[in-house]
């Protein structure tokens, strides 16, 4: 088994499901880029927390961890860094959740261009993070290292399913919290 093709293959359903809720309000509107900002509040620093207390993680090159930057985003745009969900735990599989960190730094850069086209003058600090190493490749030769045996890919499975289904959840609570 790949471990890359099964996380792709089996978590793409709900990629696709939070890339349409994350394009109900255009990304480049001020609506729409604050949501973004609080969605990825809403989990991104308490699944940093966890991946950073783990000795696998430590064994992926280069600095990955972004909570820093998109602080420094919601601090710039007079935003409060909001509670937020507990997304890892014990069983997490380190694989799993870094997956979907990994696709969403590279989505940045797509979205980094979107920005651009709407010539929109927001902070950027959390989309850029990383920009000019080559994060992806460098998570695919880490990820190959990993086990691939039938158990580490159904538990990486789960945790990146348990992750978009909390960025999920995170664009839901925005749209009540909006609707109030």
């Amino acid at each position: 088994m790949e471990l890359l093709a099964e996380l792709r293959n089996n978590t793409s359903d709900l990629h696709q499901r939070l890339d349409r809720a994350v394009s109900r309000t255009p990304f480049a509107s001020p609506e729409g880029y604050q949501r973004f900002l609080l969605m990825h509040a809403r989990v991104l620093p308490q699944v940093e927390r966890w991946l950073s207390a783990q000795p696998l993680y430590a064994t992926l090159p280069g600095d990955r961890l972004r909570t820093a930057a998109l602080a420094r985003d919601l601090e710039a745009l007079a935003l409060s860094m909001p509670a937020g969900a507990c997304v890892a735990g014990n069983s997490s599989s380190v694989a799993g959740l870094a997956y979907v960190l990994e696709g969403s730094r590279l989505g940045a850069r797509y979205l980094l261009g979107q920005l651009a086209k709407a010539g929109a003058p927001y902070p950027v600090a959390f989309l850029r993070y990383g920009e000019g190493e080559d994060h992806w490749t460098s998570f695919r030769a880490w990820l190959a290292a990993q086990p691939a045996n039938q158990s580490a890919v159904a538990t990486a499975v789960t945790s990146a399913r348990a992750l978009f289904d909390a960025y999920l959840e995170a664009v839901c609570h925005l749209e009540g919290a909006q609707a109030q």
